[in-house]
């Protein structure tokens, strides 16, 4: 195919992408953002397809015309939601182009999807006039009624606003986590039906996390960690604080339960429904000692050792 051909097939595919995507915004407008929460799993697909076909130096103007729709098709919320998603799109598609392992890629989608929804929920949340302070007053309110006169009322001091906070971004996280991983799937389904190259996923026990961003998650976990009780100047900063020490957590917390798996298949059983049973019982009851053993399996070698055939380690 000639550069002219190719610029022409870059502009009509860009074209069309864009359409597709004014087209999601202008439905969830009419629609009186009654089917936003389902649009946030079909926004990023659009800009997948273009990014995997194309790379993500044509995709950047396509980008660029994302933004420009939200701005003139979608409410203050509607834009941070195509603005991230737009975004999310372009750096997935970009690892599908310049075919980066499966496994990491997946990693990658879940955790940005699951940074912009606590961002969006959590750090913006004055912004788009959601009062976290006052929803989480409610629930606390909720539970002293239904313990009320049950004899359990002391519950109530174990559950503060700042462990009912820590609790409410968690869920976040964990929501945002879920929404990456369908997203991913949606768009690898669609791009093979589309005959788009899609590289196979390494299996997940032998993925190896990058050392950057392993490092930012141990900064982040032991600051939030030395942090946490303290008063901080704005509620902002606060949020910023403890939304970053519990993605550091959930990331360090994967990465523990992937060395329990792999320990347990190594020295007592490969069978699978044990394995996973073991690792539920270890996050319902070690989840701290979780987080700390994801840190050896990363920094020290420890998933190197557990990847050897037993008897073979020194």
């Amino acid at each position: 195919m000639d550069n002219t051909n190719r610029k022409t097939l870059h502009i009509t595919s860009g074209a069309m992408i864009l359409a597709i995507f004014a087209l999601l915004l202008i439905l969830n407008r009419q629609t009186g953002a009654f089917f936003e929460e389902f649009f946030i799993y079909l926004l990023p697909i659009p800009m997948v397809i273009y990014a995997a076909k194309f790379s993500w130096k044509n995709g950047l103007m396509v980008f660029a015309g994302m933004v420009l729709f939200s701005f003139i098709f979608g409410t203050l919320i509607t834009i941070f939601y195509a603005f991230t998603s737009a975004l999310l799109g372009l750096i997935f598609g970009t690892f599908i182009y310049q075919k980066r392992d499966m496994t990491q890629t997946l990693f990658v989608v879940m955790g940005l999807s699951a940074v912009f929804n606590t961002v969006s929920t959590v750090a913006l949340a004055s912004v788009f006039g959601y009062n976290i302070t006052e929803e989480l007053t409610m629930v606390k309110s909720t539970l002293a009624g239904v313990l009320e006169g049950t004899g359990n009322e002391a519950i109530l001091d174990f559950y503060t606003m700042d462990f009912l906070f820590q609790i409410f971004i968690i869920s976040m996280v964990i929501m945002g986590l879920i929404q990456g991983f369908i997203i991913f799937k949606i768009s690898v389904l669609i791009l093979r039906r589309m005959r788009i190259p899609v590289q196979d996923a390494t299996p997940i026990a032998e993925y190896y996390p990058p050392l950057w961003i392993s490092g930012i998650a141990f900064i982040g976990y032991f600051y939030g960690t030395f942090t946490l009780g303290r008063t901080f100047t704005s509620d902002l900063v606060k949020n910023i604080v403890q939304t970053v020490w519990v993605c550091s957590f959930v990331y360090l917390l994967t990465f523990g339960l992937i060395a329990v798996s792999l320990a347990v298949k190594k020295y007592l059983t490969r069978n699978k429904l044990a394995v996973m049973l073991l690792c539920i019982i270890a996050y319902l009851f070690l989840s701290q000692f979780l987080s700390l053993l994801g840190v050896f399996y990363i920094f020290t070698g420890l998933h190197d050792r557990l990847l050897e055939p037993r008897g073979q380690g020194k």
